[in-house]
């Protein structure tokens, strides 16, 4: 039987591995769906807590969460300790535990207000808000030109409108845009199937949300320049049989130019599916989970996902991975995953067999 082998060190302690305390772990990255900003990543472990084993874990330690099956350890999540809840036992206290709670490097960005940096018109804003603040992190070249905010505001809100405006993805700890999609995180070693194999994970649960229900349906874009302007856009046809239903939109791009189009056609398509499902590392083939520490722990990646609805074909696509849910206990590791399909990404790469340009009524510019 497979298993998935968790580790937890503290860097600020001299990289010391406190696994063997360890009782229960889980940890949460990506974001609900696709128009949402990113709040940044968290977890929680529990841990034995009988001779004041908390030590090991003080606030603000800077915590590594790694996984690994049969081969090296991958890192799945780098945070910090931000609060610590003692379960004390009675009397000797052989059942005491602590629960160490914490935050990514992403998330660190959000109590940091008053960032103020001077760039214009640049590719790499990211690094330069991650430069400008000690403990928040999240480095990658964006497709378009973005501007720093005109006036000092929330490093958190001041990254998600770099996102936002150039429509790419982040993997862990790095930013991709569109342009990287098919050079750096597009995995073939395994598709997501209802039944297992050497290059398959068998999902558990499989769900399927179109419509309102997944947040993720508009006819609408309103985008506006963090530093003044508002640019508008409508599918039209969708405005006429389903009413005007807007996404608004905040970005940090230099130009505005065809963004609120491309909101306004890619999430236009009421039947479009996001998917939810689950499986657990011990109903897997253990050459398909050999897999998993890289290429979904360590840095996400577009992936195939089947599944045959009832009374239909088998049907397969690119999907990616917008939130990883990981909960560990002795037994087994189960994974939750929210994925969203290619139609809702990028603007499109010509002659790209993956993430080449789309239905051009949806997607085009209009």
């Amino acid at each position: 039987m497979a298993k998935l082998t968790w580790r937890i060190r503290n860097l600020t302690q001299s990289n010391l591995d406190i696994t063997q305390y360890l009782r229960s772990l889980t940890y949460t990255i990506g974001r609900p769906n696709a128009v949402s900003p990113y709040a940044g990543g968290s977890f929680s472990f529990t841990m034995t807590n009988t001779s004041d084993q908390v030590q090991y874990a003080e606030i603000q330690d800077y915590i590594e969460i790694s996984v690994k099956t049969t081969g090296a350890y991958y890192v799945a999540l780098y945070g910090y300790v931000s609060q610590r809840e003692y379960q004390d036992g009675p009397g000797s206290a052989l059942n005491s535990t602590v629960t160490i709670s914490g935050v990514d490097q992403i998330a660190m960005f959000g109590p940091i207000n008053n960032v103020a940096i001077a760039e214009s018109a640049v590719f790499d804003l990211l690094d330069d808000y991650s430069a400008a603040v000690y403990y928040g992190g999240l480095l990658g070249s964006t497709d378009l030109r973005m501007d720093s905010a005109a006036s000092p505001t929330n490093a958190l809100q001041s990254v998600n409108n770099v996102i936002a405006g150039d429509g790419g993805v982040v993997s862990n700890r790095t930013y991709y845009s569109p342009h990287d999609f098919p050079l750096y995180i597009k995995q073939t070693n395994f598709t997501f199937d209802p039944a297992t194999s050497a290059s398959k994970i068998a999902y558990q649960t499989f769900s399927r949300v179109e419509g309102a229900a997944n947040g993720t349906f508009f006819t609408s874009a309103s985008v506006t320049n963090q530093n003044g302007g508002a640019t508008l856009s409508a599918n039209a046809d969708n405005v006429l049989y389903y009413g005007q239903r807007f996404v608004t939109v905040t970005t940090a791009e230099s130009s505005v130019t065809d963004t609120q189009d491309w909101y306004a056609n890619a999430f236009s398509n009421p039947d479009t599916y996001t998917f939810f499902m689950s499986f657990t590392d011990v109903a897997q083939n253990t050459t398909a989970l050999d897999f998993l520490p890289d290429d979904l722990f360590f840095e996400p990646s577009w992936t195939n996902v089947s599944f045959t609805p009832p009374g239909g074909v088998a049907t397969t696509g690119w999907y990616w991975p917008e939130e990883i849910s990981v909960n560990v206990l002795p037994d087994a590791t189960t994974v939750n995953l929210v994925m969203s399909p290619i139609s809702y990404y990028g603007r499109f790469i010509l002659d790209d067999a993956v993430f080449g340009v789309l239905d051009i009524d949806r997607l085009g510019v209009s």
